[in-house]
């Protein structure tokens, strides 16, 4: 590879050499002490390089032994000059391109955040362009460790934090602490309200007074588990004391879903015809200079996005293609069975919804199908089984400290 790279560098000739003494012909040259390479024979002509600078004593060597000496080509880096010599608009393209690619690198084009769950990205990317990290920004003078450390002291959330330049590009690599858990102190003695309403199912007191019992209907914000436990010398009551209520509790609640199709409804169908819009967008704004005439008939059906990079540099500048569909409004009409399928789709999904957001488990689900006009309504009766314990600090003030 370099002894390739090299010949290019000094520039190279493929000749055809004919005739009767061809071997003759490279044993001279070799003598001459001249460097030919990529011999390769046809029939009764050998094709073979060598140096530019050699061509001359290459003629002299098929004058010398009667051989038909045709150079078919000039090539490497001296034509490649010498040809550009004569086109000083390409030169100048090329040096103001070089320039342009040159200023362009200097700034920072992109700001990416790696390794957030909980925090916002765009909240940390507002944060390091107040810092002087944003696209359009120039690169030098900016002190990346710092820009962190600023970053570490605003969100309390980041235990560790790298801001590193990759080209043009700034890349916020975090590692953000682990969830706090509900510290409780137990000095103080706390007590377990329900976080919702519902019908307790089940309590399990690890410690505390049980204030309820199964079959009970509670209201969120109502005592559960007493800080409180007496203290009885036998039947009687001599005192109590005061510990951190804790346990498990299971309450069912109600709620009321239903899942809605309509018979004869409105479909936007594409007819076809679209158009095509091309806009340029260069450090985050869109120029459209042309921009094809539509009515509101029309949709958007792909809006593509082709950006421009070199190896790590991702130059600011791409080109947006969207592409607009005819659409037409369609009326359609589904059979009973169609319309009731859909209804328990959507009573389903929002039952799972429902499941997920309480933690809780359906305990009973009934279900009743109702014909409103044009409507088909089922309407779900669900019970769902679900923790609503909550610890809170107990509201005393006769206690000294908590007994464990």
């Amino acid at each position: 590879m370099f002894l390739a790279l090299w010949n290019y560098i000094r520039g190279y000739v493929i000749i055809y050499v004919t005739g009767f003494s061809v071997e003759r012909f490279i044993n001279m040259a070799v003598n001459k002490g001249i460097f030919i390479w990529d011999v390769i024979q046809e029939k009764n002509m050998v094709i073979m390089k060598a140096s530019v600078k050699n061509a001359d004593d290459l003629k002299e060597c098929g004058i010398k032994t009667g051989c038909r000496f045709e150079i078919k080509g000039e090539y490497g880096l001296p034509v490649f000059i010498r040809h550009c010599s004569s086109k000083k608009a390409y030169i100048a393209g090329i040096l103001l391109f070089s320039v342009s690619m040159y200023i362009m690198s200097s700034f920072i084009w992109t700001v990416r955040v790696n390794g957030n769950e909980r925090l916002n990205a765009d909240d940390i990317i507002r944060s390091c362009a107040e810092k002087g990290i944003a696209p359009g920004k120039m690169k030098h003078g900016v002190d990346l460790y710092e820009v962190g450390e600023k970053l570490m002291m605003e969100y309390k959330d980041i235990a560790w934090i790298a801001v590193d330049m990759k080209g043009t590009g700034v890349v916020v690599n975090i590692v953000e602490t682990i969830p706090k858990t509900q510290y409780v102190d137990r000095k103080k003695p706390t007590d377990v309200v329900a976080n919702a309403d519902g019908v307790i199912v089940s309590v399990a007191a690890s410690s505390g007074t049980p204030m309820v019992k199964e079959g009970d209907e509670v209201k969120k914000g109502d005592l559960l588990i007493s800080s409180e436990v007496p203290l009885k010398d036998g039947e009687n009551k001599t005192g109590e004391m005061y510990v951190c209520a804790s346990g498990e509790v299971y309450a069912e609640k109600q709620y009321e879903l239903e899942g809605i199709s309509e018979l004869n409804y409105n479909e936007k169908v594409f007819t076809g015809k679209a158009k095509t819009d091309y806009s340029v967008n260069i450090f985050g704004h869109n120029f459209n200079f042309i921009t094809p005439s539509y009515e509101n008939d029309y949709e958007v059906i792909t809006d593509d996005r082709l950006k421009f990079d070199i190896g790590d540099y991702e130059i600011p500048f791409g080109i947006n293609k969207t592409v607009y569909g005819q659409v037409e409004t369609v009326k359609m009409k589904r059979t009973e069975d169609e319309a009731v399928k859909l209804a328990e789709k959507q009573l389903n999904d929002r039952i799972t919804a429902l499941t997920m957001e309480t933690g809780g488990e359906v305990s009973r689900l009934e279900t009743e199908t109702i014909t409103d006009g044009n409507r088909m309504i089922i309407k779900g009766h669900t019970s769902v089984i679900m923790r609503i314990d909550e610890q809170r600090e107990a509201e005393t003030s006769q206690y000294e400290e908590v007994t464990e």
